[in-house]
């Protein structure tokens, strides 16, 4: 009996529960950049780890300089010169100054740091024009973060503000979850890749558009793609190549996932033994997409052979599946409000994916979204264009109106 089609919430959580997180490893932290936390980072001493100058001038004791100004400086005796990375100073006690730069450690007995234009000197002695910075400009140490504080959690995606806290507390090697190897397969009798451009030119054959869109949009989730070619329109070439990527931690199909005489995909599940949890999705484009696990677990997530139809669903589907693998705490498509600019016709049943650009208004508020053009499934240059993925949901009968959207 055939199974219902599945919403896309429905699916997306089948699939993200079938989706194994990949094991950890610890790794040099410049080969870190956009992989996960796999461990919670806890910070292993004070950050900063010493009371520190935020900007160039005099550490002083703020009860010295109140009151100081242009008209009645204060003077104080220079005892001591604290550049970034200096050692301790003496302490400074009262009628006395430490010069010291953005930094430098704030010597004992001072509170504050009076910024050098508000300053006049001779080297010996400084004279204070303007109490503006009586106990300001001082980071006190672990005013950052304590010693044994959390400095990212496990799931955290490592970007390069995230490597630049990691670098900060010494972290060298953070252990992160290792890329999931992906295997691309594409299919048609009618299509070949690149290499064969004659045939392209000719107008005999289709260019192999989803093999390489989908290993780029493999890498752009988190994770390697490996390429298994392009398969035949008959089932045991299907099998034949997912069978040759035992190596591979998940496999994406695009084609042959319809129902016409010549889409096999559902057969191949069958023979490999693949438990097919989702045969449909209640979505447009792309309502041709299954989800299966094959007997060693590993997922298999095939696509529908139209470009656009395998683009939109991958955003849908294969991202979050990759993200989860890669271990992310939060993989799903961020969604922001947008106000459509273009009249649509919603479907009584499936939920549309319409590209769009987004126009952010400059004074801030809700992004105007515009439809990049014809919608159709063929209309490749529509998701070329596009930033965006509109949601439209099943069933909505209002028109130019506040919808959801994924930001691209």
């Amino acid at each position: 009996m055939a199974r219902a089609a599945a919403s896309v919430g429905e699916a997306q959580r089948i699939i993200l529960g079938a989706a194994p997180v990949q094991p950890t490893l610890a790794m040099p932290l410049h080969d870190a950049i956009g992989r996960i936390l796999a461990a919670d980072v806890m910070a292993p001493f004070p950050l900063p780890p010493w009371t520190n100058a935020a900007m160039d001038g005099y550490a002083v004791r703020a009860d010295d300089v109140r009151g100081a100004s242009a008209s009645a400086p204060v003077a104080l005796r220079v005892v001591g010169h604290a550049p970034a990375g200096g050692a301790e100073q003496a302490m400074v006690e009262a009628g006395t100054a430490v010069r010291i730069f953005t930094g430098g450690r704030v010597p004992e007995g001072a509170d504050g740091v009076v910024r050098q234009e508000d300053t006049d000197t001779d080297g010996v002695v400084v004279r204070v024009l303007n109490d503006r910075d009586a106990g300001a400009n001082v980071r006190a140490a672990g005013g950052d973060l304590a010693r044994g504080a959390l400095a990212l959690a496990a799931g955290t995606h490592v970007g390069p503000r995230q490597l630049a806290l990691l670098a900060a507390l010494g972290v060298s090697h953070p252990m992160v979850h290792r890329a999931p190897r992906v295997g691309v397969l594409s299919g048609g009798d009618e299509v070949v890749s690149l290499d064969d451009i004659d045939a392209i030119h000719r107008g005999d054959r289709l260019a192999d558009v989803n093999g390489p869109a989908l290993a780029a949009l493999v890498a752009d989730a988190g994770g390697v793609a490996e390429s298994l070619g392009i398969a035949r329109d008959n089932v045991d070439d299907i099998v034949a190549r997912v069978r040759a990527a035992g190596a591979c931690d998940a496999i994406i199909t695009a084609g042959g996932i319809s129902v016409g005489e010549h889409d096999h995909v559902h057969r191949a599940m069958a023979i490999l033994g693949a438990r097919e949890l989702v045969s449909r999705v209640r979505v447009r484009p792309g309502g041709p997409t299954a989800f299966a696990v094959l007997p060693d677990g590993r997922p298999w997530l095939a696509l529908p052979g139209n470009p656009v139809s395998a683009i939109v669903t991958f955003e849908l589907f294969g991202r979050p599946m990759i993200r989860a693998m890669s271990g992310d705490s939060a993989p799903m498509p961020r969604l922001i409000a947008v106000m459509l600019e273009d009249a649509v016709k919603p479907d009584a049943v499936l939920d549309l994916y319409l590209r769009a650009t987004l126009e952010w208004p400059s004074g801030g508020g809700v992004p105007r979204a515009r439809l990049t053009g014809a919608q159709g499934s063929g209309i490749l240059t529509s998701v070329a264009r596009a930033d965006a993925l509109v949601v439209v949901p099943a069933g909505v009968t209002a028109v130019q109106q506040q919808f959801e959207a994924i930001v691209l």
